[in-house]
């Protein structure tokens, strides 16, 4: 391992928050048990409503999740980013031809400013590869976590004449993200494919030095005048180029269809409730409602700059393919997904159900 970290951890944890604690909404104590109470409860019977309809889950404990705060988020974010790329600094620094402290300062303000403002926007997340997980040489379960302040926000300022309740934003919230605790937790082959992917990608991967060397000498101007970290427009200048966040076609195509099959769980465990426990969760409206939250203009342009739009049209796809092969082949048919890393839809499966299961159903891998 490296003897050294990629990045000054500190100095991206320390912009990360000057980003993220702008906007940050007024919530009591009081108020802060009671939305944790209340998400205990909604996780549980989400858990319970994913597992009847996915049919995955089998042996794995009660679902739980932790609602934390954005510096938490943070911090916890960037220690997940050190673990998986701590070990490979040596080359990358090496390969970029950059002095190791510009190329840190540089790595920091880039990966600051990112997880700064995602921490804004993140309701939850499943931590698949956090530090803890991975400790002792045994990969552990991942973590289900849900951001309070952001949940609050949109709950103030978005759901009031939407038509959708904190109870109905909640349980749908819940049914998404537990599907993908579901989904790691109860397929025994994805996170091996995933760490797989990760490990590649950061194999093959190359610092840009004119983009560091950039991010390195905008950190002393940011840290010099702070309400500069507000300000969407400048920070454009410092976050990773779309060539560093290229993904491979086959990562696409996987994060499509887990995204995908998290809203789908949305849809089918609507039913679910409905019928069982009499809320009505409406997935359109729910979806409608973080649409809403994207729509500022400033917002629009960092999330294309962050990849974000293209995950967003990634998770329709992954929607419509797993939508097409349940209505028209049943939903036995597509759980046949998770049998084995082949069945993986490819990224032209996507856009054609029918072929992905002939192909499946024809053994070929």
């Amino acid at each position: 391992m490296s003897q050294q970290p990629l990045a000054d951890w500190r100095l991206a944890e320390r912009l990360g928050w000057a980003v993220g604690s702008s906007g940050l909404p007024d919530v009591a104590p009081s108020e802060v048990a009671v939305l944790r109470a209340d998400l205990g409860v909604t996780v549980a019977r989400a858990d319970a409503v994913a597992r009847e309809v996915t049919g995955l889950g089998a042996g794995l404990d009660p679902a739980g999740a932790r609602v934390i705060g954005r510096r938490a988020w943070i911090r916890d974010n960037l220690a997940a980013m050190a673990h998986l790329t701590d070990p490979v600094a040596d080359r990358l620094v090496r390969t970029s031809g950059l002095a190791r402290s510009v190329a840190r300062r540089g790595i920091a303000v880039q990966l600051g400013v990112v997880f700064g403002y995602l921490s804004t926007k993140v309701l939850g997340q499943y931590e698949v590869f956090h530090p803890e997980a991975e400790a002792g040489g045994r990969p552990g379960p991942g973590r289900l976590t849900l951001v309070g302040p952001n949940l609050v926000e949109l709950e103030r300022t978005v759901l009031p004449g939407s038509g959708v309740s904190p109870a109905e934003l909640r349980m749908g919230l819940c049914l998404h993200e537990v599907a993908h605790r579901l989904q790691f937790e109860g397929v025994p082959w994805l996170r091996p494919r995933l760490r797989a992917i990760v490990d590649g990608y950061l194999g093959e991967a190359r610092l840009e030095p004119e983009q560091v060397r950039e991010a390195a000498g905008a950190a002393r101007r940011l840290l010099a005048d702070p309400s500069r970290l507000t300000d969407r427009e400048s920070l454009l200048a410092v976050v990773l180029t779309p060539t560093q966040r290229r993904l491979f076609d086959e990562a696409q195509s996987l994060m499509s269809l887990l995204e995908g099959h998290g809203n789908v769980v949305m849809d089918w465990g609507a039913e679910v409730i409905a019928a069982r426990d009499g809320l009505e969760v409406d997935p359109g409206r729910v979806r409608g409602v973080l649409n809403r939250r994207r729509q500022q203009a400033t917002d629009q342009a960092l999330r294309k700059l962050l990849g974000l739009g293209l995950k967003a049209q990634q998770y329709r796809l992954g929607e419509r393919f797993i939508f097409g092969v349940a209505e028209r082949h049943g939903r036995e048919a597509f759980d046949r997904v998770w049998q084995d890393p082949a069945n993986v839809p490819s990224r032209a499966e996507l856009d054609d159900p029918d072929a992905w299961v002939a192909r499946v159903a024809a053994g070929r891998g």
